[in-house]
Order: structure tokens, then C-alpha cells, then sequence
């Protein structure tokens, strides 16, 4: 489903949802209709238009521009309202991250929904909080423990997403003493994933606790979806005496029981490699007359990887299996069940490529012409996984980059890049203009393991630099530093981009200085300032970039690179002491664009789209 708005006779704009389309990237949607309607205010049309943009996710938040419309309607009084902004803000990415003051305010609230929805945001938002604000968070996440069940449950969740260790004695508290079985479930899956993380946290949830705990639970219907991610979370120190429970859950009648089982037993693939009494039940299970443990099976010997190498040639009678499980509603299962799941072929077509199978490559490659585009998308991941080995199987993966479905032009396009074949250049080339957003990046990365004795193709990544989303001008940054030639004519285009709104446009942009010598070196001071940048990943490659250029980070606070004028730009810029400047072609013409922009912004002359 995609978003249309459609302006009657009247003058006024409805919302109505149309079958079209997805929205990933480039649209035909009116940017300011759809800021129009979330200012409005209106609930019966801010609140549909609201769910879209969740489902639709961040290249479609980013490509309309209205992150900050949602954020102002975190504060609306209306509950539906500020819960439908947070679920959408979750969904904007890293621009989210700036209402994070907001979203905690939506914490003390007295609705439950709007309370959950504001807690599901900063749990995915986790990531991109600055350290020095994290403790301040999850102090307050803390505070809603002890409110309604569902309130305690998402409290749990965004606890265990923010790593929150120093809240695990708590959570084993909850363990203890909660009445509801369902939050009882939740807590012990928070704990498992934080005792994973620091020996401070497992000891609230010691070893034979967890063993006891956790084989309680296997036995009862209510928790043993919970036992099982707790076992999918504690890895390896997961107690090795339930890993033949975990296989007997790929039996359950439960479809997400049966996916979590996955999990674990994927958890637990060491354990399971070394146990021949796990294996030939995995084996038993590949040979059911039931379809649903067929698929288990095979998902899980994908999940355990190259330990389960020796069950390929059983594996792969699979990939020919036609039969399909029945998928239950979206309403009931919570969302679109992993295709794995519902059809052997496509899991063990999947098995195969994390198995590293090389012998069966054949076999993988037939499923590019499988009638279901989840079987499709499944061989060609497969094949990328395959690597060098898949090369001959290059030219029916170009054939995928026309497919009707994005995600299988999308594994394509990472495909191609994997088996590095420099034939591939010229499809991918034409990814670049993609309609979804997802193929073009991964279209761009591709290119960047393959634009390394091309020249031809650089113009053409250059022009993806200004691309609407993020992710995209991210690939098309660091595909264009990586050239070992021609990447320093490009090192103006890359500096600039230091300046993008988007994190991950910064840590591509910062990277890829590191990595283009001389002319890198041009840049220090700017690469310098990005050690002060907001994002934990910008910060990283500031520092990495800085040991590629043979230079130390300094420890005190370094001013922000926008705080910096145009001559500070043009003089980084100067040529080298050979008198040769780094910076050349369109590099050199993209450069004085931006110096002109630059001494613009700086007089005031110049004022960006995106403050309105």
C-alpha cells in the first residue's frame, strides 16, 4: 500500500490509501501536501497519514522532509495522536534522535498507549542517544516498572534495547516477584540479553538460576516463546542441557514458537555441531512429512552457518520442495512472517548460502527463477554469501535487476558486488536511478567493491551525491573515495558532504577522507572536528579516519566543523607543496559551487530548505 493524496473539486486535500507502488525513495507524492495535512492537525487525517510513514520507514520519512512535523506532534493532546507521531519518529532514523526530550516527556503521561508508543521509540532510537544522556534515560524508562502490564512490558523491552546493565538487578526483580506470566516472560528475555553483555549483569541471572528458570519455562505454552529468545540472546552461555528442547520447539504448533526455536538453536550451533544426538533429530526433522518442520529445520541449520556445512547434501533435496505453509493473519502474527519459515525451499535455499556451500551453487541459482519473489530474493543473498564462487552465475543475477519486486533487485545489486564481477557495471550503473531507495544504495556499494579500475562509472555515482536519501548519498560518498585514482579529484565533493544532516552521510564523508591520502590530509582540521560530532558512528570513523592519515586525535574539545567560515574551507583546499591540487574534474567544478554556497550561508544570503 502507498500513500496518495488526492485534491477533490472542493479544494481540500483527503488522504486515502491506494494500492501503488511502495514509497522508498524517489515519489510522486507532494512533499508539502503531506506536511499540509500532518500541520493540519486534523486527527482523522493525521493519524492514518501517520501509520503510513511508520510502515513505509525511513527512506520515505527522509525523501518527504517532515521529521520535524512529527515531532511537533508529540505534544498534541490528542492520545491516538502523540502515539501514531511516536511510532512514526521511531521509524525517521537518526533525525528522531533530536526529540528525544519529547519522547521522555511522552513517558509521563497517564495513557498506556501513549506511554508504550513513546517507549517503543527511544528502544529503537537506543543507538543514536549520546552516552551522556543515556543514564538520564534510562532512569526514567526504569520509572514505568511499575505501572500498568503493558506499560511494565514495553518498559522490559526498551530497558533490555538501551543495554541498560546497571538495571539488571532490578529486571531480576521483576523476575521474582511478577504475577502476569506474558511481563514475567518479558523480564527474563530482558535479563538473558543484558547477562550477555557484562559478567555484572549475568550475575542477577547466574547459571543454574537460568538453567532452572529457563526449563521451567520450555514447559509451559505461555513462555516458551520467552525461553526460547532468552536462549537466542545468552548464545553461548546458554545451558547446553535445553538445547534438545530448543529442537523440539521447530516442532511447535506456533508459528513465532517455531521462530524463535530458530533463534536459538542458531544461538546454540556450536553446541548443536558437537552433539550427534541434536543432528540426527535436525536431520529427522529435514525428512517430515510436515512442511512447517521441514522449514524449521532447514531455517535453523541456516541460522547455525558454516557449523552445519555437513548437512548440505540433505539440504539441498529441498530446494525442489513446492509445498508451502499457511501464513496466518498480520493482525495475529504480529507482522509478515520470515518466508523461511513458510516454505523449505526458500530456508533451504538460504541454509546453502549461510552454509557456505559451494558445491551447490547450481542448485541456489535455480531459485532465481522461482515464481515467489521471497524464493528469488533467498538465492540471490544466497548467492552473495557464496562470494567468488557465484561469478558464473553473474549474468542471471543482472537478469534480477529488472524484477518486478525491490528486495530481489536489491539482493542482486549485493550480489553482484560480493562475486566482484566488473561486467556487472553497467546494470548496476543503471540501479543508480532506481525508483526504490534500497537498490540504488545497495547498487552504489556494489559498485564501490568493482569502480576500482573503472573510470567510466564515476560520474555517474557522483550525481547519486545529492540523492534524497541519506543512505544512498552515504554509498555514493564512500564509492567515490575508494577509487584509488580518481577519488582525490573528488575530495571537495566528499568534505562537503561533512556537512549533510544524515549520520551516516557524516561517517561516509569522514571515512572516506582517511582513505584518500594527500588530498585527505587537506581536510585534517575538518576531520579533526568531527571527534565532537553527536553520532557515536561519526565519532569512530572520525578517529579511524585520522589513524589512516597518521594522525592523532586530539583530547581536547574541538570546535564544530560548522561553526567553520568559507576561508577556513578554501584554505584546506589549497594545492599541495608540489603545486598540484588534489581536487579536479567535476570534483574541482562541484568545489566551487559549494565554496560560493559557503561564503553565501556565511553572509546570510543563503537559507537551506530544510530550517522551514
Amino acid at each position: 500500500m502507498a500513500l496518495q493524496l488526492v485534491a477533490p473539486k472542493g479544494g481540500q486535500v483527503n488522504l486515502r490509501l491506494q494500492q501503488t507502488k511502495p514509497i522508498f525513495g524517489k515519489t510522486s507524492v507532494d512533499q508539502d501536501k503531506v506536511a499540509s495535512v500532518l500541520n493540519g492537525g486534523k486527527k482523522e487525517l493525521v493519524v492514518p497519514l501517520l501509520q503510513h510513514l511508520t510502515a513505509a520507514g525511513r527512506s520515505t520519512i527522509e525523501t518527504l522532509q517532515v521529521t520535524e512535523c512529527i515531532g511537533r506532534l508529540l505534544r498534541n493532546r490528542d492520545p491516538a495522536v502523540a502515539a501514531a507521531a511516536a511510532e512514526a519518529l521511531a521509524a525517521s532514523g537518526a533525525g528522531g534522535q533530536r526529540h528525544e526530550e519529547a519522547l521522555l516527556g511522552l513517558l509521563l503521561r497517564p495513557e498506556d498507549s501513549v506511554t508504550t508508543a513513546g517507549l517503543r521509540a527511544l528502544a529503537q532510537l537506543g543507538p543514536l542517544i549520546q552516552p551522556a544522556r543515556k543514564a538520564v534515560v534510562i532512569r526514567q524508562v526504569a520509572t514505568c516498572l511499575s505501572r500498568s502490564v503493558p506499560v511494565r512490558s514495553a518498559a522490559l523491552r526498551t530497558l533490555a534495547a538501551l543495554k541498560a546493565t546497571r538495571q539488571a538487578l532490578a529486571i531480576s526483580d521483576v523476575v521474582q516477584t511478577e504475577k502476569v506470566p506474558e511481563v514475567q516472560g518479558i523480564a527474563v528475555e530482558a535479563l538473558a540479553q543484558l547477562a550477555s553483555l557484562t559478567a555484572e549483569a549475568e550475575s542477577c541471572f547466574p547459571e543454574d538460576a537460568r538453567e532452572k528458570k529457563l526449563a521451567e519455562m520450555l514447559g509451559d505454552d505461555r513462555l516458551r516463546y520467552s525461553a526460547l529468545m532468552a536462549l537466542a540472546s545468552l548464545g553461548d552461555k546458554a545451558p547446553a542441557s535445553l538445547l534438545q528442547k530448543a529442537i523440539e520447539a521447530l516442532s511447535d504448533p506456533d508459528l513465532a514458537t517455531r521462530g524463535a526455536a530458530v533463534e536459538a538453536v542458531g544461538a546454540m550451533g556450536e553446541h548443536a555441531a558437537a552433539s550427534n544426538d541434536a543432528i540426527v533429530k535436525l536431520m529427522e526433522l529435514l525428512k517430515s512429512p510436515e512442511a512447517a518442520r521441514r522449514a524449521a529445520s532447514a531455517s535453523a541449520l541456516a541460522a547455525m552457518g558454516a557449523q552445519a556445512l555437513p548437512s548440505a547434501d540433505l539440504v539441498v533435496t529441498l530446494t525442489q520442495d513446492p509445498e508451502e505453509v499457511a501464513a496466518p493473519p498480520l493482525a495475529t502474527s504480529g507482522g509478515r512472517p520470515p518466508p523461511g519459515l513458510l516454505m523449505p525451499r526458500c530456508a533451504a535455499i538460504a541454509a546453502l548460502g549461510a552454509m557456505g556451500a559451494e558445491s551447490h551453487t547450481k542448485a541456489v541459482a535455480q531459485g532465481l527463477l522461482d515464481k515467489k519473489w521471497q524464493v528469488r530474493q533467498a538465492a540471490a543473498e544466497a548467492l552473495g554469501k557464496l562470494g567468488e564462487a557465484s561469478r558464473s552465475h553473474a549474468s542471471s543475477l543482472l537478469g534480477c535487476l529488472t524484477d518486478t519486486a525491490y528486495p530481489v533487485r536489491a539482493a542482486a545489486c549485493a550480489a553482484l558486488g560480493t562475486c566482484r564481477t566488473p561486467e556487472a557495471l553497467p546494470g548496476l550503473a543503471q540501479a543508480f536511478e532506481d525508483e526504490s531507495a534500497v537498490v540504488r544504495r545497495n547498487a552504489l556499494e556494489a559498485a564501490s567493491a568493482l569502480v576500482v579500475s573503472e573510470e567510466s562509472y564515476c560520474h555517474e555515482v557522483f550525481k547519486a551525491v545529492t540523492d534524497m536519501n541519506g543512505q544512498v548519498r552515504a554509498a555514493a560518498v564512500k564509492c567515490l573515495a575508494r577509487h584509488p585514482r580518481l577519488g582525490p579529484n573528488y575530495a571537495g565533493v566528499v568534505a562537503m558532504k561533512l556537512l549533510d544532516h544524515d549520520a551516516d552521510v557524516r561517517a561516509a564523508a569522514t571515512a572516506g577522507l582517511g582513505d584518500l591520502g594527500d588530498a585527505g590530509l587537506g581536510f585534517e582540521k575538518e576531520v579533526q572536528a568531527m571527534m565532537n560530532d553527536p553520532s557515536e558512528a561519526v565519532r569512530q570513523a572520525a578517529a579511524s579516519s585520522l589513524a589512516n592519515l597518521g594522525l592523532r586525535s586530539p583530547l581536547a574539545p574541538i570546535k564544530p566543523l560548522a561553526a567553520r567560515g568559507a576561508g577556513a574551507i578554501k584554505a584546506a583546499m589549497a594545492p599541495l607543496p608540489d603545486n598540484k591540487d588534489p581536487v579536479e574534474g567535476l570534483g574541482e567544478y562541484y568545489k566551487s559551487i559549494m565554496l560560493k554556497k559557503s561564503e553565501l550561508v556565511k553572509s546570510g544570503k543563503w537559507i537551506d530548505d530544510d530550517i522551514f
